[in-house]
């Protein structure tokens, strides 16, 4: 039977543990939440858990590193970074079987909080007090690879693209990683000081997920000192003074339109706006996928998503240029069809179904139940998935009606492709 626990370790570190036998493995994960100020110090920020993962003062280099990952059954060490509305996230993470399986009778779970606790409190430096050069290398490599990745896919440059118009000025319009610019010019000395500020600003959420049960004071003395206390909020809403309009020109042979509408929501309001995107244009049964995409032919996808930490609605599609206005003109048709309240019984309970399917499907993954309470750390403190199914299931067409007559256009964004001979994405 699962179990979740919330518990305050200190004004700057919650501990959420769930606990499943139904899982055959575990994982515990760190995220450091700090608020992005600029892009340079966002780049700074992105490296470090990379950094920081490929050796510690225990497990000098790389090998020695995989060789005690070898010993703990295959267990995997893994870093990222991702934005959540105005916060950069950088998560470490260990995660390996249950100790159930361990034919050694070793209790894994110390096993791999040790293992990440050294890496947390004792990365590998240098005789200078530096990360080591060839890592260093290495991973700012990768993030410049990364990146270069992301202005190739259109779909995801488009979304970025949109989203930076939408917060432009704002620390939201920054983005995860900062810029190219910044991450080229990241160099090895401010990174020490970079990885012990991050340790002293940082709100930490840790999770302890699966076949296991953590120690709360031994975590309690782990991170004794550690972090600043920070409320975690969405992006600060702004009325749209207008619509900004923004079209680029690139050799791609499909266009993309990304649109984005920004509402001022309260945080119990989070999955009637959900809803509301389903709907718009999540399923198949929704009006965006149905009457532009299949009726009218005008789209290669066209979707929507509500972003709760950005206070925003994205509505995006891949269009051929030639049909760039008419594709526009439908889905802002649709639009107006939600606002006018011309949902039909069929359509409510088909994106009900939609969302509630995918909300009980959140405790079949650590990885969902990891995001889903990251996210409560935001709005709506220990909601359950179930409960949230309950209140999708109380929304009304009345309600999801309401709701979208209370997006405010913001920008419209069109990635202009076309010419013979242009490279299709």
């Amino acid at each position: 039977m699962c179990e979740t626990k919330i518990c305050q370790l200190s004004p700057s570190v919650r501990l959420t543990s769930f606990t499943d036998p139904s899982f055959k493995t575990m994982r515990i994960t760190v995220n450091l939440l700090v608020p992005l100020t600029t892009g340079a110090l966002a780049a700074q920020y992105a490296i470090l858990p990379a950094l920081a993962s490929r050796a510690t003062r225990q497990y000098p280099d790389y090998t020695a590193l995989g060789r005690r990952l070898a010993e703990l059954y295959g267990a995997s060490l893994a870093s990222g970074v991702q934005q959540i509305g105005p916060y950069q996230c950088l998560s470490l993470s260990a995660g390996g079987i249950a100790s159930r399986y361990a034919f050694g009778g070793e209790d894994m779970f110390l096993e791999l909080s040790r293992l990440l606790f050294s890496v947390l409190l004792a990365p590998l430096t240098d005789a200078e007090g530096l990360f080591p050069q060839d890592g260093f290398d290495q991973e700012k490599r990768q993030l410049l690879e990364q990146k270069d990745a992301e202005f190739s896919d259109k779909m995801l440059y488009a979304h970025r693209r949109c989203q930076e118009l939408l917060f432009q000025g704002q620390p939201a319009g920054i983005g995860r990683m900062g810029s190219r610019e910044d991450l080229a010019a990241l160099e090895r000395p401010p990174l020490t000081e970079a990885w012990a500020r991050l340790l002293r600003e940082a709100r930490f959420e840790v999770f302890t997920l699966g076949d296991c049960r953590p120690d709360v004071e031994a975590f309690r003395q782990n991170f004794a000192g550690l972090g600043s206390p920070r409320l975690l909020g969405p992006v600060p809403y702004q009325e749209p003074a207008s619509c900004l309009r923004v079209t680029e020109e690139q050799p791609v042979g499909q266009s993309k339109l990304a649109m984005a509408y920004r509402v001022q929501a309260a945080p119990e309001e989070r999955m009637l706006f959900l809803l509301t995107s389903a709907v718009l244009g999540e399923p198949t049964s929704s009006k965006l996928f149905l009457k532009v995409r299949e009726e009218q032919g005008l789209c290669y996808y066209c979707d929507s998503a509500y972003s709760w930490a950005s206070g925003a609605l994205f509505i995006e599609s891949g269009v051929e240029t030639a049909s760039l206005q008419q594709a526009e003109a439908a889905i802002l048709e649709q639009v107006e069809a939600l606002r006018s309240g011309h949902i039909t019984p069929e359509e409510l309970r088909c994106a009900q179904l939609y969302l509630c399917g995918s909300l009980r499907a959140v405790e079949d993954s650590l990885h969902r139940v990891e995001g889903w309470y990251l996210g409560r750390a935001f709005d709506q403190d220990g909601l359950t998935p179930e409960e949230a199914v309950k209140q999708v299931q109380a929304c009304t067409i009345a309600d999801v009606a309401s709701a979208a007559s209370r997006l405010k256009p913001a920008v419209v964004y069109t990635l202009k492709g076309g010419g013979e001979g242009w490279n299709r994405n």
